[in-house]
Parts: structure tokens; sequence; C-alpha cells
């Protein structure tokens, strides 16, 4: 039966990255057992929501191929044998906007940069827009022991097409980083938008969210079928849970949604626009 481990950090990060990195670390070593895939929250390299400046954010990005904090995770990564993925604050030639962008490091310590946030949350009166450049194209999918893997940032979550745009492509597991910032209903909402994602797929849903006086917490797996496997509340915690390459196989067979609306969709990404100099 093939399956793998996930691994969940789910914690309240600061502003700091040398801070978090260590948090993060002391967090999974202390209470790993198995995971092969170990998945962080969204700004837990340094929180834009507390520096309210998007050039004090671009002080802080790095670029991935120099950068002291996924340093720590590669050598994390390196010590259990296992992928992690990380919300990285990647740095531009365009300042003072940088990228929201996850990072995967491989449980041999290589650095991949597998996807940029198509969807900044311009919502609820916040501009995320000013702090960060938007991805323009699909990530990469990664494959691990026969699962498909794409990834997705918060805000992502309200934007159907782009998991229906990685699930024609065969992705059986959707892993999202949230900063899910609380709010009447708001727990309510990320617990809709990631079953509906899921079972609209049948496919996997792996919540990654933040916890603290600002964010709801909640994180947890979504299974094909559309139910919430795993609940890690609103304390801070690293959780691990299984999932089944069968459970997809038996959900895509009984349910067949992705093949149905292949007969009558097509599922395309516009290309970007271009600015006029």
């Amino acid at each position: 039966m093939s399956r793998i481990v996930i691994g969940i950090v789910q914690a309240s990060f600061t502003a700091y990255p040398p801070e978090n990195a260590e948090k993060a670390y002391s967090l999974v070593k202390r209470n790993y057992r198995e995971a092969d895939l170990i998945v962080l929250p969204e700004y837990s390299m340094t929180n834009p929501l507390q520096l309210r400046d998007p050039f004090k954010v671009y002080e802080l990005s790095e670029y991935a191929t120099s950068s002291r904090f996924l340093a720590t995770f590669i050598r994390l990564a390196n010590e259990l044998g296992a992928g992690i993925v990380v919300h990285f604050i990647e740095r531009t030639d365009v300042p003072p906007k940088s990228r929201s962008t996850v990072v995967l490091v491989t449980s041999r310590g290589e650095v991949l940069p597998v996807y940029s946030k198509m969807h900044l949350f311009d919502a609820y009166g916040y501009r995320e827009s000013e702090f960060f450049e938007p991805g323009t194209s699909l990530g990469k999918i990664v494959s691990l022991n026969g699962f498909p893997i794409a990834f997705a940032v918060c805000y992502d979550l309200r934007f159907p097409e782009l998991f229906r745009s990685y699930a024609v492509l065969g992705v059986n597991v959707f892993v999202v980083q949230a900063g899910w910032v609380k709010g009447p209903l708001k727990e309510e909402i990320l617990d809709k938008l990631a079953s509906a994602r899921a079972h609209e797929n049948t496919a996997y849903v792996v919540v990654a969210n933040q916890t603290s006086e600002m964010f709801t917490g909640r994180s947890g797996v979504f299974s094909p079928w559309g139910y919430r496997e795993l609940d890690m509340g609103i304390s801070e915690k690293y959780s691990e849970h299984s999932i089944f390459l069968d459970e997809v196989e038996k959900a895509r067979t009984t349910i067949p949604t992705i093949r149905q609306s292949l007969d009558k969709w097509e599922i395309k990404l516009k290309a970007p626009k271009v600015s006029s100099g």
C-alpha cells in the first residue's frame, strides 16, 4: 500500500528570520517520528503583517541559493532524511517588492523553489501586492512515492481554477501554506474552502497554518472525499498524518469529476500581462 507521512508545523512566527528558523527547527526536532515531507506555514520566515513596510520586508528577503534562513532547514532535512516545505521571502530585482515563494528542501538538502504565490491577498482592506510580485505560472509538480504533489499559498485556496489546473495534470496532493487571518467565521471559511478543493479534485489537501492572536490555526489534512481527517486545533504543535494512494484511486473511480470536467471544459492559465514602458 503506497503511502506517505506528512508532518505539519503549526506555530506563531515573528518578523525575525533567525528566531523563526530556530523555533521551527526545535519544534520539529523534538517531535519528529517518521514524516516523509514536513510543511511549514506561510510567513514562517518573516511576517509582513507585523512589519507593515515593504522596504523592511525586502531587507529581510534573500536569494534561495545563498539563504542563511534556508541553511537551517538544509541541516534539518539532512538530519531527518525528510523533505521540508518552507515559505520563503525571495529577493527580486524590483525593490521594494519580493516574492512569496514555496521552497522545497529535499531529503538530500537540495533547495528547489517550486511555486511563487499567484493570487496575492488584496482583500479585506489589505494589499499584499504592495509587498510582493505575483507569480505568473503554475508551480513545479513534485513526485514522492507515487504521489504527484503541487503547492499553493493561503489566498490561492479561493481560486479553484488553480487546483483544477494541477488536478488535470495528475496531481493528487495539494500542499497549502497559510497565514489565515482571524475574523468573523474565518476558521469555517478555511475549513470549507479546503474541503471543497479536496472533494472537487478528489485529492488530499494539506494545510499548514499559523496560530496566534492574528492567525486562526486549524491546520490539518482533508481527504479526497472532502472531509477533514486531521484537525490540529489552535495550539502550537507539530503533528504527523499518513495519506494513502489507494484512497485517491477509490475516490477518483467513484467520483470521476476530473474526467467529466475535461469532457466539457478547457482549463488554461492566461498569459501574464506585459506592462508597457
